[in-house]
């Protein structure tokens, strides 16, 4: 008489010499549970007959042991799976990972099924390096952690560099904003300073134009005065104002020998001026 357990069994496993795809050696620890679902599958390749107590208990064990074996096997087998198409560093950040495609492949494993088992759960305890692969891993952690933060030093002056250029840039752009602001207003300057002078030479001319016509039409007046009269009146002493407004009363009365004469108030005024007289 057979006598088949129907409580479940726990089995736990440790493979130290599964291979990443970088040739690196994975430690991975875990536990599977699981049923016997097809006992009559069980009983024909497990001997579970029983004689008596004592001896039905060790073959038991022995049992467990048979079955505990199969199911490690097919575990390293699927873990070899996943380990082999990764990279050390991202099998180690890959517990969970590992844990579910473990689950879906023994849940799924045919040969579990023909064993007449059932696995119900799947748990990854662990994953790690080895020890040498493990300070390799540390240390180039290390340097690049090290390396991260010579960086951000590096950004930080890089960044403080690039704020002082663009302040001494914006600096020099005001400074030759206002050179040439400066400049423009030396120009406007230098400009308005030639312009007031061509002004003042223009007046100047003019002015110099209208003595000198002044000093024409005198001389066309005093030309009407007869030399005798002319003598008398200048050794009398008489001021330049009665002597041309006498040179004018002459050429009022000789109109006949005189063309066209334009007298104008500033011509005038220029004709009594004392300057007029002087230069007489």
């Amino acid at each position: 008489m057979s006598v088949v357990p129907t409580v479940s069994f726990d089995t736990f496993f440790a493979f130290d010499d599964v291979l990443t795809s970088d040739f690196q050696r994975i430690n991975i620890q875990g536990d599977i549970s699981y049923i016997i679902r097809d006992y009559e599958k069980v009983a024909g390749m497990i001997d579970f007959s029983y004689t008596s107590e004592s001896g039905y208990e060790g073959k038991k064990v022995e049992a467990k042991q048979v079955m505990g074996k199969r199911i490690t096997n097919l575990a390293k087998t699927s873990d070899s799976k996943f380990v082999n198409a990764r990279d050390v560093k991202a099998v180690i950040h890959a517990q969970e990972k590992l844990a579910a495609f473990l689950s879906e492949e023994m849940t799924s494993n045919e040969a579990i099924k023909e064993l007449g088992l059932e696995v119900v759960t799947v748990s990854i305890l662990a994953v790690s390096p080895s020890m040498e692969t493990q300070k390799a891993l540390e240390s180039a952690t290390r340097e690049q952690i090290l390396q991260q933060q010579d960086n951000a030093i590096y950004k930080r002056r890089n960044a403080a560099i690039e704020q002082e250029r663009i302040v001494k840039e914006n600096e020099l752009n005001t400074e030759i904003k206002v050179a040439e602001k400066e400049h423009e207003n030396q120009m406007l300057r230098q400009k308005n300073a030639l312009e007031e002078v061509e002004l003042k030479s223009k007046l100047r001319k003019e002015q110099a134009d209208t003595k000198a016509y002044a000093n024409e039409v005198v001389l066309k007046a005093l030309e009407s005065v007869d030399k005798e009269v002319l003598l008398a009146i200048l050794l009398s002493g008489m001021d330049s104002k009665t002597l041309i407004a006498k040179a004018f009363n002459s050429l009022a009365e000789n109109t006949d020998k005189i063309g066209n004469l334009n007298v104008s108030p500033d011509l005038l005024e220029t004709l009594t001026s004392s300057d007029v007289a002087t230069s007489k």
